[in-house]
């Protein structure tokens, strides 16, 4: 039976601010130039697939703004 690991990811204006509740930036949040030092959202997706990830559902919030969900096989 497969068994999958799950990988949550809050998007902001094209940039990944958090993965599963992690900050992604440089740049300590709250600080000056912060999401600006988070990686873009088309870097995110290509390290993500290289890594096995697959990206299974968007959910949109405001504007500029989504939730991402991906998943791959766990190896037990």
């Amino acid at each position: 039976m497969n068994r999958f690991e799950y990988l949550v990811v809050y998007m902001e204006n094209d940039r990944v601010l958090r993965a599963n509740g992690h900050w992604q930036g440089a740049v300590d949040e709250g600080d000056e130039g912060a999401a600006e030092s988070c990686p873009s959202l088309f870097e995110y997706l290509a390290d993500a697939g290289a890594q096995g990830w697959d990206l299974v559902a968007v959910d949109p919030e405001e504007t500029g703004t989504a939730q991402l969900y991906f998943k791959r096989t766990h190896e037990a």
